[in-house]
């Protein structure tokens, strides 16, 4: 699975081509240390705009898409590890229900209420 494969199984599921290559994340799933999850990388800036993330597990054959819209999380800087000016989230998939940041100097934000639909493929 790639980001252009997930951004269509995505869109057509919604029947509308609202995701595309320049408002979409893809992640999928990766070992960090002792666990595995997903990686994104958000500019301090996007937090202004809406931007969809597609965050696939290969082994559950799931795509979960999460949207969050612009100024929808404040002061994103409070919330996330911060480095050059990108929030580095890192959502663990050992329990994919919870949908939470887990890094060091977060605030251990869950994303939850940002998932928009599961699409399985």
């Amino acid at each position: 699975m790639n980001k252009a494969e997930a951004i269509q199984i995505t869109n057509d599921s919604l029947q509308a081509n609202v995701l595309n290559d320049g408002n979409t994340q893809f992640s999928q799933v990766v070992r960090y240390g002792n666990d595995e999850g997903w990686w994104l990388n958000i500019p301090l800036t996007n937090f202004r705009k809406e931007n969809h993330f597609l965050i696939c597990s290969e082994k559950a054959k799931i795509i979960r898409h999460l949207m969050i819209k612009a100024n929808n999380i404040l002061s994103p800087a409070t919330k996330f590890r911060v480095k050059d000016g990108i929030a580095d989230i890192f959502i663990s998939a050992g329990n994919p229900k919870r949908l939470t940041d887990v890094l060091q100097g977060g605030s251990k934000y869950s994303f939850n209420k940002h998932l928009v639909d599961e699409h399985r493929y």
